[in-house]
């Protein structure tokens, strides 16, 4: 393992009967800045199927904070995968329902620029990852995606 990985998993429950619209949400490649603020902007570059290839503004300031992502939809298998190919992080985040459980799944590998910073960065990816399946979870992306 690099000492540039960020890796961990972070799980939420799911009440049952609220699986199809943590799904809805949490397929909505176009609507992610609503749920995971990390991400400014989601611009849809062009659809092949269920993939999407997107470029992203993150949340933080600065030169270093654009990318490019190529993102499958998975409706059959329930799960979400963006990988980011290029910008100040690489590599890819899983989010998928597993059961009556919504998990992220985060292998990614940021910039030399930010190896300073990584023990930070590595909580802050893992506090938002929480809080975007909160919002989720707790039907706040739900109520957004309606708006």
């Amino acid at each position: 393992m690099s000492i540039l990985n960020i890796e961990f998993t972070v799980r939420r429950k799911v009440n049952p009967g609220d699986l199809e619209k943590v799904w809805q949400v949490l397929s909505d490649v176009r609507n992610m800045p609503r749920y995971w603020r990390g991400h400014r902007e989601v611009e849809v570059l062009r659809r092949d199927g269920n993939t999407y290839f997107v470029n992203i503004k993150f949340a933080f300031q600065g030169p270093n904070n654009r990318g490019v992502a190529k993102i499958e939809v998975n409706d059959d298998g329930r799960f979400v995968v963006i990988n980011y190919v290029r910008g100040p992080i690489r590599g890819y985040v899983k989010n998928y329902i597993d059961g009556n459980t919504v998990v992220s799944q985060w292998k990614v590998r940021i910039t030399p620029l930010f190896l300073v910073f990584k023990p930070w960065i590595r909580r802050h990816f893992m506090n938002g990852a929480s809080n975007a399946l909160a919002r989720i979870v707790n039907n706040e992306a739900n109520e957004l995606k309606l708006s």
